[in-house]
């Protein structure tokens, strides 16, 4: 269900072996590469649920978000779960995984999964946490994806099959 590729996540639009993450109303425009579509939190409130959910219909879109809660930068944190929730709802309905975009709200993304129970795979996008926290996330169920300032030591603590790799 998550797919194969070197990168989960990338903001460059020529990418090959990537899931390029589509940009504000954008749609995807190769059909050699894969795409995600979400509401980024830093975005603000989200003014065009239609483009998400017209684009996560597209089979070229294989992973719904980056969405999610960032206490720093992204406003009203209670509507930014309420936003998620909306996206992990849609990420079941279509079939695809999630991937999250989480800055200071771990506690919030821990109690949406455990209270949406989703048969979906969730990736938290970027990790650079405490070693305490990824095994909390393990132990809950989710994928990790490492970038390029995630602590190298980080990738030890993780299964190979719920470690991901990204660019972004």
């Amino acid at each position: 269900m998550i797919p194969k590729v070197s990168d989960i996540h990338t903001h460059n639009p020529q990418a090959t072996d990537g899931v390029i993450n589509l940009e504000q109303g954008a749609e995807p425009q190769r059909d050699d590469a894969l795409y995600s579509v979400g509401w980024h939190p830093w975005w603000g409130p989200c003014t065009d649920w239609n483009w998400v959910e017209t684009c996560a219909a597209d089979p070229r879109v294989v992973l719904i978000g980056e969405c999610g809660i960032d206490r720093s930068r992204g406003g009203d944190v209670e509507a930014q779960i309420e936003l998620t929730r909306r996206h992990a709802l849609l990420a079941q309905r279509v079939g695809k995984p999630l991937i999250l975009h989480v800055v200071g709200a771990w506690g919030e993304i821990l109690g949406l999964r455990k209270q949406l129970k989703p048969s979906v795979p969730w990736i938290i996008h970027g990790f650079r946490g405490k070693p305490e926290l990824v095994r909390q996330l393990l132990d809950a169920g989710f994928h990790i994806s490492l970038g390029p300032k995630s602590p190298p030591a980080l990738a030890g603590l993780i299964p190979p099959e719920r470690l991901l790799r990204e660019t972004d």
